[in-house]
């Protein structure tokens, strides 16, 4: 279940690739209510409509997930958070493979499990503030998937200061932050192999996905 919502949001959020013109009209980050009411129902509507011709052509789903939200989930956010310490250690280039490859692996990991999601409702339930600047957000919703299972979903957006549109960077299930999952795993591994390791252990992963 998590690891199907997970990659409801990272259909949505990942920063590579561009989304075309008409697509991106239709999202709405002055509000971050909208943004995620409007992506995700974006992307389930699409997804329906392809689940088809993505399961007789699996290397399109990296192009879907390419064309409908990449733009809307800040990675690079995500990869700083994910590295923790690490990051004030990393060369200049470690930082930017790490982004790139953290990237990469997100949207490996959504490309081998999209056609799997099957929500039949998503609902906006509710907004509230995190911290008190006023540029975070934690947007509540409830997922129910076609079997009849129902989750809480949070989704976490700030506010770009230099744009003023929102961007998501995590999405917690039933309590459980996907952010800060990651982080602990990179922790770990960061520990055991080092940077430049663990870094050249995902860009094998994504090598042949890439």
């Amino acid at each position: 279940m998590k690891k199907i919502l997970l990659s409801c949001l990272f259909g949505w959020g990942l920063i590579v690739g561009a989304v075309n013109a008409t697509t991106h009209a239709q999202i709405d980050q002055t509000d971050p209510v909208k943004l995620v009411q409007t992506l995700s129902q974006t992307v389930i509507t699409q997804l329906n409509a392809q689940r088809e011709e993505l399961s007789n052509h699996p290397q399109k789903i990296k192009a879907f997930a390419n064309q409908y939200v990449l733009p809307y989930v800040d990675t690079e956010k995500m990869a700083r958070y994910v590295m923790g310490r690490y990051w004030r250690i990393a060369t200049p280039a470690q930082q930017k493979a790490f982004v790139h490859e953290f990237t990469v692996t997100l949207l490996r990991s959504y490309a081998n499990s999209m056609l799997n999601l099957k929500i039949k409702s998503f609902e906006v339930t509710g907004v509230s503030p995190e911290g008190s600047r006023g540029d975070r957000v934690i947007v509540s919703s409830q997922v129910v998937q076609a079997d009849g299972n129902a989750s809480k979903v949070q989704y976490r957006a700030f506010q770009d200061r230099k744009t003023h549109l929102w961007k998501l960077y995590d999405v917690v299930i039933e309590g459980v932050s996907m952010l800060l999952n990651y982080r602990e795993t990179y922790a770990t591994a960061f520990q055991q192999k080092g940077i430049e390791g663990v870094i050249s252990e995902m860009r094998a992963k994504n090598k042949e996905f890439e």
